[in-house]
């Protein structure tokens, strides 16, 4: 079956119960029969990032994506009906949901920020203002008159629909960012889920915590609650899937077997069955009362390589199927893995140190790691940071790990005893996105989400110049061969380059891609930079003062999705 080309964020059920919507980061959505595991409409084309959110009400399909937009669909026919509407200042909407009645839509975004909007005409109706973090989940009360949100401050807020102001002081007591938000179907509680690894129940008007918190064994990425209202099923990273009796918060045992990493979870309208979508190819079925998988896996979602890294005749590749394996360049054969790293947990990067005896990973799992590069036997794990390790990079001399986090950090490490040498570098106000060091070691180069990139000293840990600032969020970055020069790309396709000694931008007459920059690199010689794109492209720039210009335009140059 040729499905989605990349992980699936969400699915939700159409009002038969015979067809199911998935979102993917393929930027695309697609609707299935169950029955025969088949596409019947789609991919419905439009988002030009990765589609995070679905909702469904009646015939209409509401899409969000990190496009910064949302919009609907037809689940007939597949057309589109609203939009793209530009929502949260146009930075990433992470959630869309729908009122009971389908007259309202509810968004959540990268601006710290909930949203309502009519769902008929797109206009915003209100803004809820209060987060001071990303917002990642919204609920409507089955009433239609209360919201609920959840974000990565740790807190969940109840907001008054009409209004659009906050009820009371938000609920607190998580220790790490919060995943997934509902009420009961009486409006009297709120479920919430945690990547602190907890389910909790609370009263909805006295703010109190019924019951102890409910446990799993990784991050909880969702729930859902069955129509009913008496089941509640959770999802985590590791894949495990669980479900709870909803009034008491006893486990429900159930042999869910064989579903993937990353699992999202909902039920089907008669409550007698749930889907599973993963990070890894499937969409699976099951029978609530057996546990029993009934239609899947629904395979066709391929699993995203992340990262490669080459030394000399050997290629190492890192996937968010939490594994990296090395491959010989001239004939494609696998020499080394899957080597299953960091807890089986996404990686992000993996870098060779210089004289290829070792590989250096970063994970999920917020920690890097070292491996030997011929056995893959781990030699060293690095553990300090408080998040997504993003980035790493080994010194020229091999001695130093260089790390960057989406705890808004960068670390130096001791590769001969995995130590952190001295204090985190602070200063960023976003995940940082890439790091290396300079040529000679005494310099450590940052990007970051916060638009800059900034250079720094090894050993003091200050500012050697100011920020650069880019336009937008800077996805990558590359040191020339010589050290002398600095690429970088952006969240809006912008190439740049900087003087690596000074910080001062060099004037290039290089072309904004037409989607993000999501890798750069300098040839060998320095005298080229290769820049690939989520617009299908990778361009090959001349880095001397010739400023030449190739491009490799193909369809089979797939957007990755990070």
């Amino acid at each position: 079956l040729r499905g989605h080309r990349s992980a699936v964020y969400s699915v939700a059920f159409l009002p038969d119960g015979r067809r199911l919507v998935s979102a993917s980061g393929d930027h695309t959505l697609r609707i299935w029969d169950i029955r025969t595991g088949k596409t019947v409409i789609g991919p419905l084309e439009g988002h030009h990032e990765r589609v995070f959110c679905v909702a469904v009400h009646g015939s209409r399909i509401a899409s969000c994506s990190y496009d910064g937009s949302f919009r609907v669909w037809d689940s007939d026919s597949g057309k589109l009906v609203l939009g793209p509407t530009t929502a949260h200042q146009g930075q990433a909407v992470y959630c869309i949901a729908y009122s009971k009645d389908g007259t309202c839509i509810a968004t959540t975004g990268a601006d710290n920020c909930a949203a309502i909007w009519d769902a008929n005409t797109g206009v915003q109706l209100r803004e809820m203002v209060g987060h001071t973090d990303w917002v990642w989940r919204v609920a409507f009360s089955e009433d239609g008159t209360r919201l609920v949100s959840c974000s990565s401050d740790r807190t969940i807020r109840i907001w008054d629909v009409a209004s659009g102001e906050c009820i009371g002081e938000p609920l607190t007591g998580y220790t790490h960012v919060v995943t997934a938000v509902c009420f009961s179907r009486d409006g009297k509680r709120i479920f919430s889920s945690s990547y602190d690894r907890t389910i909790r129940i609370w009263d909805a008007e006295t703010r109190a915590l019924i019951g102890e918190p409910l446990r799993m064994n990784d991050w909880v990425r969702c729930m859902a609650l069955s129509p009913d209202g008496k089941r509640l099923v959770s999802g985590s990273w590791s894949g495990k899937i669980a479900m709870w009796d909803a009034q008491t918060g006893a486990t429900i045992p159930m042999p869910f077997k064989d579903h993937e990493k990353g699992a999202f979870v909902a039920f089907l309208p008669d409550g007698r069955h749930l889907v599973s979508s993963s990070w890894g190819r499937t969409l699976r079925i099951w029978d609530i009362k057996t546990g029993k998988t009934l239609i899947g896996p629904l395979e066709g979602h391929t699993r995203t390589v992340e990262c490669v890294a080459v030394h000399g005749s050997h290629i190492a590749s890192c996937s968010y199927y939490g594994t990296f394996c090395v491959w010989d360049a001239e004939s494609g054969a696998l020499l080394l893995g899957p080597v299953t790293a960091h807890r089986g947990k996404a990686l992000n990067c993996i870098a060779y140190s210089r004289d290829g005896t070792c590989i250096a990973t970063a994970g999920y799992d917020s920690r890097a790691a070292v491996w030997d590069a011929n056995t893959g036997v781990r030699l060293r794990e690095m553990v300090g940071h408080t998040f997504w390790v993003l980035c790493v990079a080994f010194s020229e001399d091999g001695t130093r790990l260089v790390s960057g986090s989406w705890d808004y950090t960068v670390r130096i490490w001791d590769v001969a005893s995995g130590e952190c040498i001295g204090e985190p570098l602070t200063g960023h106000t976003g995940p940082v996105k890439a790091v290396c060091f300079s040529r000679d070691g005494r310099h450590v180069f940052s990007s970051s989400w916060d638009c800059t990139i900034r250079i720094w000293d090894a050993e003091t840990r200050a500012l050697i110049v100011k920020p650069l600032r880019m336009d937008n969020w800077v996805q990558c970055m590359a040191l020339s061969p010589d050290g002398k020069r600095l690429v970088s790309g952006s969240l809006s396709g912008k190439i740049a380059l900087w003087d690596a000694q000074t910080g001062a931008a060099i004037p290039t007459p290089f072309k904004d891609h037409a989607d993000r920059a999501q890798s750069v690199a300098f040839s060998p010689d320095g005298r080229k930079i290769a820049s690939a794109s989520w617009d299908k492209t990778i361009t090959l720039w001349d880095a001397t003062d010739d400023w030449k210009r190739w491009d490799i335009d193909d369809e089979d140059v797939e957007k990755d999705d990070d």
